[in-house]
Protein backbone atom coordinates (compact mmCIF):
# COMPACT_ATOMS: atom_id res chain seq x y z
CA UNK A 1 0.00 0.00 0.00
CA UNK A 2 0.99 3.24 -0.95
CA UNK A 3 0.49 6.66 1.28
CA UNK A 4 0.05 10.30 -0.44
CA UNK A 5 2.87 12.34 -1.37
CA UNK A 6 2.58 15.93 0.21
CA UNK A 7 3.71 18.70 -2.59
CA UNK A 8 7.06 18.72 -1.52
CA UNK A 9 7.22 14.89 -1.92
CA UNK A 10 7.38 13.81 1.38
CA UNK A 11 5.19 10.97 2.70
CA UNK A 12 2.11 11.59 4.24
CA UNK A 13 2.32 7.87 6.34
CA UNK A 14 1.38 9.19 10.62
CA UNK A 15 4.45 6.93 11.14
CA UNK A 16 6.92 8.78 8.79
CA UNK A 17 5.51 11.94 10.61
CA UNK A 18 6.09 10.89 14.35
CA UNK A 19 8.97 8.85 14.13
CA UNK A 20 11.44 11.60 13.08
CA UNK A 21 10.28 13.92 15.79
CA UNK A 22 10.04 11.06 18.52
CA UNK A 23 13.21 9.68 18.02
CA UNK A 24 15.32 13.37 18.24
CA UNK A 25 13.05 13.65 21.55
CA UNK A 26 14.49 10.29 22.60
CA UNK A 27 17.68 11.16 21.61
CA UNK A 28 17.97 14.62 23.33
CA UNK A 29 16.40 12.68 26.27
CA UNK A 30 19.09 10.76 26.73
CA UNK A 31 21.93 13.29 26.45
CA UNK A 32 19.88 15.05 28.90
CA UNK A 33 20.33 12.40 31.29
CA UNK A 34 23.73 10.91 30.28
CA UNK A 35 24.88 15.03 31.24
CA UNK A 36 22.67 15.12 34.89
CA UNK A 37 24.97 11.79 35.74
CA UNK A 38 28.00 13.12 34.94
CA UNK A 39 27.17 16.20 36.18
CA UNK A 40 26.38 14.35 39.78
CA UNK A 41 29.17 12.36 39.74
CA UNK A 42 31.63 15.52 39.30
CA UNK A 43 29.81 17.08 41.70
CA UNK A 44 30.00 14.08 44.39
CA UNK A 45 33.91 13.77 43.87
CA UNK A 46 35.22 17.74 43.97
CA UNK A 47 35.69 19.23 47.27
CA UNK A 48 34.54 22.60 47.33
CA UNK A 49 37.38 24.77 46.92
CA UNK A 50 37.22 26.50 50.72
CA UNK A 51 37.53 22.51 51.79
CA UNK A 52 40.34 21.87 49.15
CA UNK A 53 42.26 24.80 50.58
CA UNK A 54 41.71 23.78 54.79
CA UNK A 55 43.24 20.09 53.32
CA UNK A 56 46.27 21.44 51.67
CA UNK A 57 47.17 23.65 54.42
CA UNK A 58 47.09 20.63 56.64
CA UNK A 59 49.34 18.72 53.86
CA UNK A 60 51.75 21.54 54.99
CA UNK A 61 52.31 19.69 58.32
CA UNK A 62 53.32 15.78 58.61
CA UNK A 63 52.13 15.49 62.66
CA UNK A 64 48.56 15.61 63.55
CA UNK A 65 47.14 17.99 66.16
CA UNK A 66 44.42 17.45 68.06
CA UNK A 67 45.10 19.63 70.98
CA UNK A 68 46.67 17.48 73.35
CA UNK A 69 48.54 18.28 76.42
CA UNK A 70 52.60 18.82 75.29
CA UNK A 71 55.60 19.55 76.59
CA UNK A 72 57.22 19.63 79.73
CA UNK A 73 54.21 21.78 81.26
CA UNK A 74 51.74 20.02 79.67
CA UNK A 75 49.51 22.83 78.13
CA UNK A 76 46.74 21.63 75.41
CA UNK A 77 48.31 23.22 72.38
CA UNK A 78 44.94 24.88 71.15
CA UNK A 79 46.56 27.78 69.74
CA UNK A 80 48.45 25.86 67.14
CA UNK A 81 47.86 26.95 63.74
CA UNK A 82 46.99 23.23 62.33
CA UNK A 83 44.84 22.09 65.33
CA UNK A 84 42.91 25.38 64.42
CA UNK A 85 42.61 24.16 60.83
CA UNK A 86 41.23 20.99 62.00
CA UNK A 87 38.59 22.46 64.03
CA UNK A 88 37.64 24.57 60.79
CA UNK A 89 37.83 21.07 58.60
CA UNK A 90 35.11 20.01 61.34
CA UNK A 91 33.14 22.45 61.04
CA UNK A 92 32.87 23.44 57.22
CA UNK A 93 33.11 19.55 55.28
CA UNK A 94 30.22 17.64 55.24
CA UNK A 95 30.57 14.14 55.67
CA UNK A 96 31.02 13.34 51.82
CA UNK A 97 33.84 15.55 51.64
CA UNK A 98 35.74 14.03 54.54
CA UNK A 99 34.90 10.68 53.02
CA UNK A 100 36.48 11.54 49.78
CA UNK A 101 39.33 12.81 52.20
CA UNK A 102 39.85 9.48 53.65
CA UNK A 103 41.26 8.10 50.64
CA UNK A 104 43.80 10.89 50.35
CA UNK A 105 47.54 10.42 50.32
CA UNK A 106 48.40 12.76 53.28
CA UNK A 107 48.01 10.12 56.35
CA UNK A 108 47.63 13.19 58.33
CA UNK A 109 44.15 14.25 56.24
CA UNK A 110 42.85 10.33 56.08
CA UNK A 111 43.18 10.53 60.16
CA UNK A 112 41.63 14.09 60.78
CA UNK A 113 38.85 13.26 58.31
CA UNK A 114 38.27 9.67 59.73
CA UNK A 115 38.69 11.07 63.55
CA UNK A 116 36.03 14.19 62.66
CA UNK A 117 33.36 10.97 61.27
CA UNK A 118 33.84 8.95 64.12
CA UNK A 119 32.90 11.61 66.14
CA UNK A 120 29.91 12.44 64.09
CA UNK A 121 29.29 8.45 64.65
CA UNK A 122 29.08 8.54 60.69
CA UNK A 123 27.97 4.88 59.32
CA UNK A 124 30.84 4.78 56.66
CA UNK A 125 33.25 4.36 59.48
CA UNK A 126 33.20 0.61 59.42
CA UNK A 127 33.62 0.57 55.42
CA UNK A 128 36.38 3.55 55.64
CA UNK A 129 38.17 1.07 58.02
CA UNK A 130 37.89 -2.00 56.07
CA UNK A 131 39.78 -0.20 53.27
CA UNK A 132 42.59 1.23 55.42
CA UNK A 133 42.39 -2.58 57.23
CA UNK A 134 46.07 -3.12 55.35
CA UNK A 135 47.39 0.69 55.48
CA UNK A 136 50.03 1.14 58.01
CA UNK A 137 51.59 4.01 57.32
CA UNK A 138 53.14 5.64 60.38
CA UNK A 139 52.12 9.28 61.25
CA UNK A 140 52.80 11.42 64.31
CA UNK A 141 50.69 12.79 66.60
CA UNK A 142 51.69 16.17 68.79
CA UNK A 143 51.06 14.89 72.47
CA UNK A 144 53.22 14.79 75.59
CA UNK A 145 57.02 15.76 75.12
CA UNK A 146 58.28 13.84 72.36
CA UNK A 147 54.57 13.35 70.23
CA UNK A 148 53.37 9.84 69.68
CA UNK A 149 54.19 7.48 66.60
CA UNK A 150 50.93 5.60 65.48
CA UNK A 151 50.01 3.79 62.11
CA UNK A 152 46.58 4.55 60.18
CA UNK A 153 45.15 1.46 60.53
CA UNK A 154 45.51 1.15 64.35
CA UNK A 155 44.10 4.50 64.77
CA UNK A 156 41.11 3.68 62.74
CA UNK A 157 40.84 0.06 65.08
CA UNK A 158 41.30 2.22 68.20
CA UNK A 159 38.32 4.49 67.28
CA UNK A 160 35.93 1.76 66.25
CA UNK A 161 36.35 -0.04 70.09
CA UNK A 162 33.16 -1.80 71.20
CA UNK A 163 32.21 0.06 74.68
CA UNK A 164 34.11 3.55 74.36
CA UNK A 165 31.24 4.98 76.43
CA UNK A 166 31.07 7.11 73.47
CA UNK A 167 27.56 6.22 72.26
CA UNK A 168 28.76 5.47 68.41
CA UNK A 169 26.80 2.68 67.49
CA UNK A 170 28.82 1.89 64.02
CA UNK A 171 32.22 0.74 66.18
CA UNK A 172 32.99 -3.02 65.83
CA UNK A 173 31.45 -5.72 67.48
CA UNK A 174 34.03 -7.31 69.86
CA UNK A 175 34.56 -9.89 67.87
CA UNK A 176 35.11 -7.82 64.84
CA UNK A 177 37.46 -5.68 67.11
CA UNK A 178 39.37 -9.26 68.58
CA UNK A 179 39.26 -10.52 64.99
CA UNK A 180 41.51 -7.63 64.21
CA UNK A 181 43.31 -7.18 67.20
CA UNK A 182 44.40 -10.59 66.72
CA UNK A 183 45.49 -10.55 62.87
CA UNK A 184 47.40 -6.59 63.56
CA UNK A 185 48.75 -7.99 66.53
CA UNK A 186 50.20 -11.29 64.38
CA UNK A 187 51.03 -8.89 62.02
CA UNK A 188 53.59 -6.07 63.71
CA UNK A 189 54.70 -7.05 67.49
CA UNK A 190 54.42 -3.16 68.35
CA UNK A 191 51.07 -3.18 68.52
CA UNK A 192 49.05 -3.85 71.22
CA UNK A 193 44.79 -3.60 71.81
CA UNK A 194 45.10 -1.72 74.88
Amino acid sequence: MTHPKTSSGQDKNPIHFFMPSFGRHIATFLLLVCFAVTLSAQTINKLRPSISNIANKLRKENEVHFGYPVGFAGRPETNNKYYKLYLKLKDKATDNELIQLTKDTSECIVVYSFDILWQRQNSSLKNIFLQHQNDTTLFWTAGGCTGMLDRINWFMLRRLRPNQNNGNKNSLTKEEYDLYCDKFSKADRLFTCN
